[in-house]
């Protein structure tokens, strides 16, 4: 017998943490049916009991599955707003703009600039600035869908990828979001054409709205 299989225990499900077994049973619970989960989680009591796996390395293997998906986590979202970071933004648009090719759905795009935010840095101070990106995103998570996806991708530039909508809804959304900051905001808008080549490019409509007096209004 070898030094491992010496510390190795009939595995039964008593013998799990609770902790680790709370952790698959809600993993279990999210990702099947209601009258499947009964059956799942006895399949993975048998499984546990058969494999005779020592107690400690299903919490380590849970543990760690966590820490990826923390990490993972913290690599795609903005710190400040919780909306998606620059480059988780670029992803998810590549990823939408080749599915609405495919597929041939709409995709629109807003673009948002907010106004003098670096004059409110100077004069009451780097706080009062992130409150006020904080508002432009708490609005933005408001009025978007759970389909919706929004971004902050500078220090003062959000953005918002729109799957399976048109251009006449991300205007109707775009004016909803002046409405409701005032003066405080530019957006532009750009749907998907068949001649826009590439995300990048659909970007560049965005931004070129932006900033013609259409969508800095």
């Amino acid at each position: 017998m070898t030094p491992n299989e010496g510390q190795m225990t009939a595995r039964t499900p008593g013998t799990l943490s609770g902790t680790a077994w709370q952790r698959i049973e809600d993993a279990v619970r999210r990702s099947r049916p209601a009258g499947g989960v009964a059956v799942l989680l006895d399949e993975i009591h048998a499984a546990l009991a058969d494999d005779g796996i020592a107690p400690g390395w299903v919490d380590l293997a849970m543990e760690n599955a966590l820490l990826a998906q923390e990490v993972e986590l913290a690599a795609s979202v903005d710190p400040l707003t919780g909306l998606r970071n620059r480059s988780r933004f670029f992803d998810d648009l590549r990823r939408e703009f080749a599915a609405a090719r495919r597929y041939d759905h709409a995709l629109s795009l807003l673009t948002l600039d907010v106004d003098g935010l670096a004059t409110v840095n100077t004069e009451q101070g780097y706080d009062a600035g992130d409150r006020v990106l904080l508002v432009v995103a708490e609005l933005l998570l408001s009025r978007l869908r759970v389909s919706d996806i929004a971004a902050r991708i500078g220090g003062d530039d959000f953005a918002v990828i729109l799957p399976h909508t048109p251009l006449d809804g991300a205007h109707i959304l775009a004016g909803r979001i002046r409405e409701a900051l005032g003066d405080g905001i530019d957006v532009g808008v750009a749907t998907l054409t068949p001649d826009v080549a590439s995300p990048g490019e659909l970007l560049q409509l965005a931004d070129a709205d932006l900033a013609s007096p259409s969508g800095a209004r």
